[in-house]
């Protein structure tokens, strides 16, 4: 199970396998007029009216190349309009990294890595300084001036593909996480209640802090690799109690920063903690913060975990929508993200690989892409948004992008 959602089946470890597609490679109905500069295997044997075999299952379509110009023409004679083929997609780490790295350029609409890594430091300086000590207004005070730059980045640019970070060792990984928790809510929170800066501000603060009663819980127990035993669960479990206390004691009142630190471990059935609060008696704010910490706990690489695609998250949670989330919130992760979540490594109709960095809002299948083009040198990102190009399509899901190192330093 993933440990940051705190044992979300409180026993048991939850995997969600990769569909049998992206395992076994996706089939391909292929245009007949295309297959001179198609790839991959005959998926089914084309044959004659007769049931002469031309093209044999099993065998890749590479072989036929010296041959193919004459084979097409006995398809068109044979009204063969398309051969269906199974392609195993493969990109390059470089490949894959030149293209993302275009998204970090000026201008590409996502929270820039000093902001990221300047939120992150912070983050961390206020979990260290607790440990040492009593919270402090000042240490909120600082939280919440890193919030506010925050919020009017997304407000400028709500795309949050590549802003959020990935762990490189594992005590960082609560307060990567809590910078993550923060975009993804303030992105929830800006679809739901469009134009409510106020709102989107207090729960972008609130994702920052929600975990900051993990402080009080010891290393040993955070980051370690194996199961968590009873007790060491019922340990991990107060965090929440301690985020609350902290937060009062540094002056804290804003309900909705106490209610995303208490209740983000809710679940809409009321099975969760530390109440047992369910349905719409959660607040809101809480039930917006649990969909996007379940989501990047899910897709996060951990000492005793693997990480998950981004689109097999968004499977996982509504799957459970109404059950431990709230249905209307979950839906709203699958309608932003799509089902190419940013992140998603795709190839196109016309054979270029790409990178989603949007979804498509209502059409769930045309997002927006960044595409890589060998022949633009300059370093401006080239988005390809696929709802104003009909006749450009994603034809394959190859994969996803892992998080991104935002540069943070804390040595």
């Amino acid at each position: 199970m993933v440990r940051d959602v705190l044992m979300w089946e409180d026993t048991s470890t939850q995997t969600l396998d990769e569909t049998a597609e992206e395992s076994e490679g996706a089939v391909i109905r292929t245009p007949t007029d295309t297959l001179q500069d198609s790839r991959g295997i005959i998926a089914r044997d084309v044959k004659t009216k007769k049931g002469a075999v031309l093209l044999p299952a099993g065998v890749d379509i590479a072989l036929f190349a010296t041959a193919m110009k004459t084979i097409v023409q006995r398809m068109k004679q044979e009204g063969i309009e398309h051969v269906y083929l199974r392609v195993h997609h493969e990109i390059s780490d470089s490949e894959l990294n030149k293209i993302i790295e275009k998204v970090y350029t000026e201008g590409s609409g996502t929270v820039g890595k000093e902001k990221a890594a300047t939120v992150i430091k912070g983050v961390g300086n206020m979990f260290r300084n607790i440990r040492e000590e009593e919270i402090s207004p000042e240490m909120i005070g600082a939280i919440s001036n890193m919030s506010m730059d925050l919020t009017e980045d997304l407000l400028k640019n709500p795309n949050i593909a590549f802003s959020l970070g990935k762990v490189k060792e594992a005590d960082e990984y609560t307060f990567v996480h809590s910078f993550n928790v923060a975009v993804l809510t303030g992105y929830l929170v800006g679809r739901l209640h469009p134009g409510d800066k106020e709102y989107l501000h207090r729960v972008v603060m609130g994702g920052l802090i929600h975990d900051m009663g993990k402080a009080k819980i010891s290393n040993e127990i955070l980051n370690k690799p194996g199961a968590l035993t009873a007790e060491e669960f019922a340990e991990m479990k107060k965090h929440t109690n301690y985020g609350m206390v902290m937060a009062l004691k540094a002056d804290v009142r804003d309900p909705v920063l106490i209610n995303i630190i208490g209740a983000h471990h809710e679940k809409w059935s009321g099975k969760g903690y530390p109440k047992g609060t369910k349905g719409t008696e959660i607040p809101e704010a809480a039930r917006i913060a649990a969909v996007a910490d379940v989501f990047d706990a899910l897709t996060a690489k951990r000492v005793y975990k693997s990480s998950m695609s981004s689109r097999n998250a968004i499977t996982l949670i509504l799957k459970d929508a109404g059950i431990h989330f709230d249905a209307k919130v979950a839906r709203e992760l699958l309608v932003s993200l799509g089902l190419y979540p940013p992140g998603s490594v795709v190839m196109l109709s016309d054979g270029r690989n790409g990178i989603v960095v949007s979804g498509g809002g209502k059409d769930l299948i045309r997002p927006v892409v960044i595409i890589q083009e060998d022949e633009n040198e300059s370093n401006v990102p080239v988005f390809l948004d696929l709802k104003t190009t009909p006749d450009i399509r994603i034809s394959h899901y190859i994969g996803h992008g892992e998080k991104r190192d935002l540069g943070y330093n804390f040595k």
